[in-house]
Order: C-alpha cells, then sequence, then structure tokens
C-alpha cells in the first residue's frame, strides 16, 4: 500500500527517535532541509512523554509555519498537543488522546474546540485519538487523493460510546505527568 509515494522521517536532528511503541525511527531528513512545497501532508505521531517536543522550539517553529501552506496535517495521539502550540488549533476543531485535565494546564489548548471522536478533519487538519490509527490512516489517504475507496485495505470498530473517546488521569497520575512535563523544560 505504498501509492507510488516517497515518505520522509524527519525530525530536528538525526538522532534516532523512539516511538511511543517502542520502535526506534532513524530520520531520513532534518527540519532545516525540509522544503515543505515538495509534501502533500506531514504526518505527527503520538509520544508517551511529550514535553521535550513541546520544549523544541525548532519543531513548534515549523509546525506553526504550516499553517500559511496548503498541506495536509496529521496528527494522532498526544501530537495535537504540538499543533496547539503552535496556534494551528485555535479555531480548528480536534481530537486526540489528550487528557482532560491537560486543558486547563496548557493555556495553548482550547476546550471548546475538543471533539470526543476517533478522527476529526477541520480545514486541511485532520486528527485522531491513539487507538484510531485505521481510521485515521484511512482519512489520510481519502484527503490526499490517493484512492476514491478504503474500505478494501481497513476493517474498524466504529461503535465507540463517548465515554470511551474522553480520558481522564486520576490526580496522583496527574501530578507525575507534570513533573515529567516540567523536568524536561
Amino acid at each position: 500500500m505504498s501509492f507510488d509515494i516517497t515518505i520522509d522521517y524527519v525530525a530536528s536532528d538525526h538522532s534516532i527517535v523512539v516511538s511511543e511503541d517502542g520502535l526506534p525511527c532513524q530520520p531520513t531528513k532534518t527540519l532545516d532541509q525540509i522544503r515543505i512545497e515538495e509534501y502533500s501532508c506531514v504526518i505527527l505521531p503520538g509520544m508517551v512523554n511529550i514535553g521535550p517536543a513541546l520544549q523544541n522550539e525548532k519543531l513548534i517553529s515549523f509546525l506553526r509555519d504550516l499553517g500559511e501552506q496548503d498541506i495536509i496535517i496529521a496528527s494522532i495521539s498526544s501530537a495535537p498537543l504540538l499543533l496547539a502550540k503552535a496556534g494551528l488549533l485555535k479555531d480548528t476543531k480536534f481530537t486526540g488522546g489528550i487528557w482532560q485535565n491537560f486543558f486547563d494546564y496548557f493555556e495553548f489548548l482550547s476546550r471548546e474546540n475538543f471533539q470526543p471522536k476517533l478522527v476529526v478533519k477541520d480545514k486541511q487538519i485532520i486528527t485522531a485519538i491513539g487507538f484510531a490509527h485505521q481510521e485515521f490512516a484511512r482519512k489520510v489517504i481519502l484527503s490526499l487523493g490517493l484512492a476514491e475507496n478504503t474500505d478494501n485495505y481497513f476493517k474498524e470498530r466504529n461503535d465507540y460510546s463517548e465515554e470511551d473517546l474522553i480520558f481522564t488521569l486520576s490526580d496522583q497520575d496527574f501530578d507525575e505527568v507534570k513533573r515529567s512535563i516540567e523536568n524536561a523544560l
């Protein structure tokens, strides 16, 4: 299912990045090497510890500049927090694997625009909850016009309640997450 396209793995530098699921990824390019007009889509994966990424001004600046481009921006799991920090979700509906506690913790995160749905597409931005990776991939493929129908590629569950799509940490767990973010500062 390559759709005859090239995929670059991009990071702030060439250091190996470990994914949320422990998969080591070697960046093929750095943010400085990207000419965004050569791309049709930017996909941001989720991460367990988002603190370092939120403090990475090079990354946030790169994302902020995407708002002025004609490009699909797709963000899953915790990564919509990065879009919010870059100011891209101010007038955009979104979802994500975002603990509800974060809405009061991060001033840049708008509770009003949050939608408790698996996937949300608003303007050129696609966001999804982490476990909705198939629905997310389907929306990206269709938005890029890579296929007219993706029914043969994916089989997903569609019977989630709203409670299944809203996450809240206990006070103790939230304090621990805040400490890990603050320690990254």
